[in-house]
């Protein structure tokens, strides 16, 4: 009887742990009386490398969290941690306040969804290889199947959330992330004898789809004020954003280039942050994540004379106190994270991974068509103060898309609204199926939103996630 007892006790210590061992307690700072659940930790993508990335996940704020469905997000670069931009400074929880606690976030997008971030590819963040060979010449391909594998584990570790409707969203590089991982994941979903995972649609924010059109962004500046009407010449007939990034990225520099994109970067200014015309500068600090953010490889390449800022609205210093508590050691025991005690501190972008540089010039439009093609719905949103990949150059791939599959305008170009102001403006492609028109293409701005539209336009940003989930048209006003 004492054995039985015995080991009735060792398997429920066992189950207890490996159901619970992944459970946030409280993160340092956090508000009282938080009524969801926090999960984080790492999935092992690759056990013979000693492959894992590491994940935070926030149940939705409901009595019925799987009511809802599971919302997987990525950011870009590539190199740029879903935890710190994503979770911590755009649509998570929570935000590091001034006096170190933190701050409920009132537009987080767990009011809608169960939310997934995914420090990925390996290197970022506390995403981590033991085989020192994994951080050489990582590529989309290997990056969407470390993904598709992170989520098939994740799925079989919380497999209550295997029957809920997913949705892929991300921003910037992630224009090349998520549609070749819901690509990887369509494949999946075919094969025999798997539960298949619900896809149901896509969002991408100010993504990078194809270099030719994505980056162009002389006539932008120039009808903001930003460059001259010489300068724009100069963008037109001696070099434009798509020719200078690939002379970076194939180490073909000229001088002509280099030439007008010093010019470009003298008119627009030092003081101006790149992902948004309108944004300050934090001045308060001179240690900061961002003096010490020296980005590497690919990323570091594009943004060498783009370079980012702390900016946020109306508090440019955000991305200071992120830094700081995410490299704070009783936060990252409380996110059990960093368990492998990492040489490196935790930063935004900055990391050992050497990413291969010629996936920057790969055309992801075709991507997209073929996921339209096979039914997947596609939201195409930017932020029109950004000037890396502005509003103007995503809605041309929109029309283009919209062209090459024959879809319909089902709405004209028109405002849409958050509470009772203008919140952007949207345009909806569609097609006749079982008799219903559907909508599988939405292009939407967002007003006086940056690169990370949710950082800077959170109610909108809100707005827009939920209207995206729900497979329905904007909110347009009452008396319209």
């Amino acid at each position: 009887m004492a054995a039985i007892w015995f080991f009735s006790l060792l398997f429920l210590f066992f189950f207890y742990n490996s159901s619970t061992a992944e459970l946030i307690t409280a993160l340092p700072g956090q508000p009282a009386n938080v009524a969801f659940k926090q999960h984080s930790g790492y999935i092992v993508t690759d056990a013979q490398h000693g492959r894992a990335l590491f994940y935070y996940f926030v149940e939705a704020d409901s009595p019925n969290p799987l009511s809802l469905p599971l919302t997987l997000w990525l950011n870009g670069g590539p190199g740029c941690s879903s935890l710190g931009f994503g979770a911590f400074m755009e649509h998570g929880p929570f935000q590091p306040g001034q006096n170190g606690l933190l701050l409920k976030n009132k537009y987080s997008w767990n009011l809608a969804s169960n939310m997934l971030y995914v420090e990925s590819p390996i290197g970022v963040g506390f995403s981590y290889s033991n085989t020192s060979s994994d951080y050489i010449l990582w590529n989309d391909t290997t990056t969407a199947e470390d993904n598709l594998r992170f989520i098939v584990k994740w799925l079989e570790e919380f497999p209550q959330y295997k029957d809920s409707d997913f949705f892929l969203t991300g921003e910037s590089y992630a224009g090349h992330y998520v549609p070749q991982l819901a690509s990887l994941l369509m494949e999946y979903n075919k094969q025999p004898n798997i539960t298949p995972i619900k896809l149901k649609a896509i969002a991408l924010g100010n993504p990078l789809l194809d270099l030719d059109i994505s980056v162009l962004s002389g006539e932008y500046l120039w009808s903001h004020g930003a460059i001259s009407d010489e300068t724009l010449w100069l963008e037109k007939t001696v070099c434009n954003n798509s020719k200078y990034l690939r002379e970076l990225v194939h180490d073909q520099w000229s001088q002509g280039c280099n030439d007008v994109f010093n010019r470009v970067s003298d008119e627009v200014g030092d003081d101006i942050d790149s992902s948004d015309l309108l944004l300050p500068l934090c001045t308060l600090s001179s240690s900061s994540s961002t003096q010490q953010f020296k980005p590497k490889g690919l990323h570091g390449k594009i943004h060498e004379k783009m370079a980012r800022r702390a900016a946020a609205a109306g508090d440019p210093c955000l991305e200071d106190r992120i830094f700081t508590y995410l490299n704070n050691p009783q936060v990252q025991k409380a996110l059990h994270a960093n368990t492998t005690h990492l040489p490196f501190h935790w930063d935004f972008c900055s990391g050992p991974l050497v990413y291969q540089e010629d996936n920057l010039d790969m055309n992801i439009i075709p991507v997209i068509s073929n996921l339209i093609m096979e039914g997947i719905p596609i939201l195409l949103f930017s932020g029109d103060q950004d000037t890396k990949i502005p509003l103007t150059q995503t809605r041309t791939i929109a029309e283009n898309i919209a062209k090459e599959l024959k879809l319909v305008p089902f709405t004209t170009y028109s405002p849409w609204y958050n509470k009772k102001q203008v919140g952007g403006w949207s345009e909806s492609f569609g097609a006749l199926r079982d008799g219903k028109n559907v909508t599988y293409l939405l292009y939407a701005t967002v007003r006086g939103a940056a690169h990370e539209v949710p950082f800077t336009s959170p109610s909108q940003a809100l707005t827009l996630f939920t209207s995206f989930l729900a497979g329905a048209p904007l909110p347009k006003p009452n008396h319209h």
